[in-house]
């Protein structure tokens, strides 16, 4: 792990090829033959990648892994936190990814009301037609933004595509999205962005239900929504150690 923790860490402006033996063993204080050794056994795992100078870098197969876990970390974290959001305003609540362009939802809570937004788990609809979509998409930029929802599944045409811009700018201010009946016209959602330690939008919780139920209450269900997001972000940060 601390072989890991050097290569991971290691300034991409000095070593931008990566580190060699000696610059891991002067890092960490080892010996180079046992730096060595470690460095072989995980690159025969497949953990660390090596060029033909002999350089270490992470290989993609541990961002892989590290993206599997925290994505499973996510789920179980979110999952009290939704229950409880759920609780609240007593309607379905939704956590939700990008997957090749579309939204992809990966938990959901059931509001346990006899009319509530259907489940969707492992389902995707696209992104122009979710306040999740739309959650999403907050940090992306503007032509980007146009060129996905106008060659996505739905094709939107120039003037709904910028209409849909729209919704996102006036969500950057507000923090949250709404999706007012376009997804079904019974219905609307509020989404909020989920973002990691580092800032980026990893994924976004929303809640849904019948148009009449949650229009009046907007704003107030906006607040719940972004204190849950607010909370979960906190609880995915790296735990920090201080030295007693």
């Amino acid at each position: 792990m601390a072989v890991l923790d050097v290569l991971s860490s290691a300034d991409a402006a000095q070593f931008p090829d990566g580190l060699t033996v000696s610059d891991v063993a002067r890092m960490l204080g080892r010996e180079k033959s046992v730096v060595s050794r470690q460095l072989k056994s995980l690159l025969e795992t497949g953990l660390v990648a090596r060029d033909p100078d002999g350089r270490y870098e992470l290989s993609w197969r541990l961002f892989a892994l590290a993206q599997r876990a925290g994505d499973q970390r996510l789920t179980k974290l979110a999952g009290p936190l939704m229950f409880r959001l759920t609780e609240t305003v007593r309607e379905r609540t939704y956590l939700t990814v990008l997957s090749d362009g579309q939204v992809l939802t990966v938990h959901s809570e059931s509001s346990r009301r006899s009319i509530e937004a259907a489940g969707w788990v492992g389902r995707t609809v696209p992104v122009n037609r979710s306040s999740s979509g739309m959650a999403l998409l907050l940090d992306h930029e503007d032509d980007h933004i146009l060129e996905i929802v106008r060659t996505g599944e739905d094709g939107l045409g120039a003037r709904e595509a910028r209409e849909f811009l729209a919704h996102i700018r006036e969500a950057r201010t507000k923090g949250y999205t709404v999706a007012d009946r376009i997804f079904d016209p019974e219905l609307i959602g509020i989404g909020a962005p989920v973002r990691d330690y580092a800032g980026r939008i990893t994924a976004a919780v929303n809640l849904s239900g019948p148009a009449p139920r949650i229009e009046p209450h907007i704003r107030v269900f906006s607040g719940h929504l972004l204190s849950t997001v607010r909370t979960l972000h906190n609880a995915l940060a790296p735990v920090t150690h201080v030295p007693a």
